[in-house]
């Protein structure tokens, strides 16, 4: 089982180095859209991004803070 890593690029940069283990990159996707929706509904509007990075293949995508739905 792969593990993503779920960096936060914001007014401060979070870099996450335990990451977790997910399935696919469908479920890490999901993962890190609601980790998004979390954080603009606990901060508000946010500018940045949440980049996934598997450990396997290296970046793979990017959710933006001001991502809704």
């Amino acid at each position: 089982m792969p593990r993503f890593f779920f960096h936060i690029i914001a007014d401060n940069t979070f870099l996450d180095d335990e990451g977790t283990s997910f399935d696919n990159d469908q479920e890490a996707m999901l993962h890190a859209r609601e980790l998004a929706r979390e954080m603009m509904r606990s901060m508000g509007v946010v500018k940045g991004a949440i980049v996934i990075e598997n450990e396997d293949s290296g970046g793979l995508f990017e959710v933006p803070l001001s991502w809704s739905n």
